[in-house]
Order: C-alpha cells, then sequence, then structure tokens
C-alpha cells in the first residue's frame, strides 16, 4: 500500500514540475511590454517580473521597432521589423544549450489606451511560431492584444521557445511583421515591445537573461514620432544643478512624445562615463540625478562632462555641460 502511495506521490510530483516549467513556455505572459500609462490604462509591468538576473534596458543592448511609415491610412497593411541587438560579453557554456531571443509588441490607441489595429507575421520570414495572447477578462488590459513568439513546448522540447542561435548569435536578430491600420484612423498609435536575450539555461528567476523594452509612435496624417503634443511640450534639457557639482546634480528634461530615451554623461574624450536612464518615457518633464559616479562605481576625476539626450522623434542630441570639483 505505502508502495503505491509513494508512487503516485511522484507522480503527481512529476505533473506539477512540468506544469511550473512550461508555465510561460508557450510564449510570456500578455501585458509584460512596458508600456506606460495611456489614456485610462495604468502603465504596464515588464518582462524583468520573471528574468530578473539583469536590470531592465542595460546599455550592452537595446530593442527597435523599425519601418514605421510617416503616416498610416486607415485598413492598410505595413511591414515592419523588430530588431533586438545583444552581443553576449560571454557566451553561456556549450551544455548549457542555445542563446534564445522572445519579443512582445502591441499597438495601442492614444485616445482609448485599447489595441489599435491588428498584427501577423510575415509568412516564411523566420522559423518562429507567433500568437495572438490576451489578459483576463478582468484585467485593465482586456482590450489589448499582442503578438509574440511561441512554440509547442512538447514537440519542441529540446529548442524550448523563442528564436534559436547556436553559437555567438550578435549582434542582432530581427523579425519581420505586418501591422494592419483600422479601419478609420483614430488618431495617434503607440507601439510598444519587449525582448528577450536568454542564456538558454531553461529558467528565468535570477538567470543570466537581459531584457530590453522600446516604444515609438505615429500619427494619422503626422510625421512618426513628433506629430502635434497634447500637452504642448517641446524638446528641453535644462542645466544640471548644482553645477560645477561636488557630490550630485539633478538633471531635468522634457520630451514632448512618448518613446526611447538615452541619457548619459560623456568625458571631454566622447566616451561614456555613465548611462543615467536607458528606456521608454511617456511625453513629459522627467527627472534624473548623476552621483558623479562611473559605470563601475568609482568616482569620475575632477574636470569637465557632457550630459546628451537622445530622445525620440529627435536626430541630435541635447546636450549641457557638468563641471565635476570635488
Amino acid at each position: 500500500m505505502s508502495r503505491h502511495i509513494f508512487r503516485a506521490a511522484i507522480l503527481v510530483a512529476l505533473i506539477l514540475g512540468a506544469s511550473i516549467a512550461f508555465a510561460f513556455s508557450t510564449g510570456p505572459p500578455a501585458a509584460r511590454t512596458g508600456a506606460f500609462a495611456v489614456a485610462n490604462k495604468a502603465a504596464e509591468s515588464n518582462c524583468t517580473l520573471c528574468h530578473n538576473g539583469n536590470p531592465l534596458n542595460l546599455p550592452v543592448g537595446q530593442l527597435e521597432i523599425l519601418d514605421l511609415p510617416e503616416t498610416y491610412d486607415a485598413g492598410i497593411t505595413y511591414p515592419l521589423r523588430l530588431r533586438l541587438t545583444h552581443t553576449w560579453p560571454q557566451l553561456p557554456p556549450p551544455e548549457q544549450g542555445f542563446v534564445r531571443w522572445g519579443f512582445e509588441i502591441q499597438a495601442v490607441s492614444s485616445q482609448t489606451g485599447d489595441s489599435l489595429g491588428s498584427w501577423a507575421p510575415v509568412n516564411g520570414a523566420q522559423p518562429d511560431s507567433f500568437q495572438i495572447t490576451k489578459t483576463a477578462a478582468s484585467s485593465v488590459y482586456r482590450n489589448r492584444r499582442y503578438l509574440e513568439h511561441t512554440c509547442d513546448p512538447f514537440r519542441d522540447f529540446e529548442m524550448m521557445c523563442g528564436s534559436i542561435r547556436e553559437g555567438n548569435p550578435g549582434p542582432s536578430i530581427e523579425w519581420n511583421l505586418l501591422w494592419t491600420a483600422p479601419a478609420a484612423t483614430e488618431g495617434t498609435v503607440y507601439f510598444f515591445a519587449a525582448g528577450n536575450s536568454a542564456n538558454g539555461d531553461g529558467s528565468s528567476f535570477g538567470s543570466d537573461d537581459y531584457i530590453f523594452t522600446t516604444s515609438d509612435s505615429m500619427a494619422a496624417g503626422g510625421a512618426v514620432g513628433v506629430g502635434p503634443s497634447p500637452l504642448d511640450l517641446s524638446y528641453a534639457l535644462e542645466k544640471p544643478f548644482p553645477n560645477p557639482m561636488k557630490v550630485c546634480t539633478n538633471i531635468d528634461f522634457t520630451i514632448p512624445v512618448g518613446g526611447f530615451v538615452d541619457l548619459a554623461v560623456f568625458d571631454a574624450a566622447g566616451r561614456r562615463v555613465k548611462t543615467l536612464m536607458h528606456e521608454s518615457r511617456p511625453p513629459g518633464t522627467h527627472a534624473s540625478t548623476w552621483s558623479g559616479r562611473t559605470e563601475a562605481g568609482d568616482y569620475a576625476r575632477n574636470g569637465i562632462y557632457f550630459l546628451k539626450l537622445k530622445a525620440p522623434g529627435r536626430e541630435v542630441a541635447l546636450t549641457q555641460k557638468i563641471i565635476m570639483a570635488r
């Protein structure tokens, strides 16, 4: 009798273990693009909720939405590319498996915060499988739809999920997608996406995976990311205060449209000293600080430094001078 109970316990454990292992193996859960708040919808979380081994949007990589047209017309289908760039400083050991890549993307109406248009992959463009997913009916995001990578974990057990690359996969991978505009134009559409560069060990918590997010926008009848701002804002990078600085300095900047922002400190030779912000931000005024430390955590030497802001919809970076005088 005890032997049968023991065998039954093992069977239950195996079933539960398989359920946990394959919890998200058919693709990421919905609403993980890191979208900022739109209309009455709160900001979304991102994939670092599970893949928490590294901070979000480290400067070792970048996610980009490419080929967005300047305008969109009702009912027209547009081919887009989603590019994830990340070169591994050191590849995972061969016995661990292949490096894997994955993504999730959505298009959102600026007026309602719900999905706008529809998604599809380009047939035969890449080996991945795709799916359209959504949240639970009780979720605030229930009217959003997400296109993401997927696979059958039982059919492709050894491959796991996402795009598989043997050896050094760098520097980038691209997914070819199709976005079809709605039957009637509805003003600005925001695009939000998240990408995962995974080390292939089959786990997420504490694993050496890298998560990147990005966003862009397209206004009906206007240029990408530079349409009229409902907040009536203009680009600005304020002078840091205090300046000269001894311990830390405060930094304020304003962007009229949402999108990917890179705010960093450079030395007089043009070398990046410290990344302060490397993520998607909504329209408005934002704040940051620099503690005077480098990426390595050391104190920067006295001298002249330059603060540079790369903002969505603007080709030339905004710059301010910082003087370090301890």
